[in-house]
């Protein structure tokens, strides 16, 4: 087993995670953490980012810088930058996992929403990517990884704002695979439903059409944040090293209908 210890190896890198404090991003904040990395991670949570930071710190001994940014504004995005620098003094990973949409019908929207959710989920990326780069390009196996949404890829007219702005970022991140070759690599992952916690029922899920959910996956259950992790980690890892511009679906077999309808 010593290849896989190698290949899934996080020691001496330095990995910064947004929205490390919600369910995916504080999953793969302990992942990262466990097989090595020394990691800084960003929240709007100033609470419960340090909490995350410390508890998880505690329980691997490898240390996490927590940094309360917001996303949608540039200058603390750069600060988050600053600030990983002066604590480690290289990047050698970005993984650009918050993002959030509520429930807002087609027609229901308007120019502030739209724009607001195109700045949290595709713009601020967009932008810690850019402050990244010239950090990313020293490091050998660079690698930036972006959160995609199963909304982003087929028709959600229930989620208007978000779903467009998450097209848009996988988009993006193709673009970037692009340029980004071959020092540094730009991968995506779009995620179908998970449980999140109190994040899904505020989007304008109730628990009742939550338990639905459940029954329409193949899997007939939504994913585990940790889940969501794994599949980060092998984006990150030596083991894909030759991958980039490419997205993984992760949905639990999707929902099924059948083409032979009684």
């Amino acid at each position: 087993m010593k290849i896989l210890d190698e290949l899934f190896s996080f020691k001496g890198q330095v990995i910064i995670i947004t929205g490390g404090a919600g369910a995916i991003g504080s999953a793969a904040v302990e992942l990262f953490s466990t097989l090595g990395a020394n990691l800084v991670i960003s929240d709007i949570n100033e609470e419960k980012v340090h909490e995350v930071a410390k508890r998880i710190s505690d329980k691997t001994g490898n240390e996490i810088l927590p940094v309360v940014a917001d996303s949608t504004d540039e200058v603390q995005l750069q600060d988050l930058v600053d600030k990983t620098i002066a604590k480690f003094g290289k990047i050698t990973g970005l993984l650009n996992n918050v993002g959030w949409g509520a429930a807002t019908p087609t027609f229901g929207s308007t120019t502030e929403k739209l724009v607001n959710a195109y700045k949290l989920n595709t713009v601020g990326a967009y932008m810690l990517t850019k402050f990244c780069m010239p950090h990313l390009e020293k490091e050998e196996n660079a690698s930036v990884l972006f959160s995609g949404s199963l909304v982003g890829t087929s028709p959600s007219p229930e989620f208007i704002e978000y779903s467009t702005a998450k097209a848009g970022l996988l988009h993006m991140v193709r673009s970037m695979a692009v340029v980004g070759g071959p020092k540094v690599r730009f991968n995506s992952i779009v995620i179908g439903s998970v449980d999140n916690g109190e994040s899904t029922l505020e989007a304008g899920y109730t628990k009742e059409m939550l338990e639905k959910l459940n029954q329409m996956f193949v899997m007939k259950r939504r994913g585990q944040p940790m889940e969501i992790a794994y599949a980060m980690m092998y984006f990150m890892s030596k083991a894909a090293a030759w991958v980039t511009g490419a997205q993984i679906t992760i949905n639990g077999g999707g929902v099924y209908q059948s083409k032979m309808p009684t």
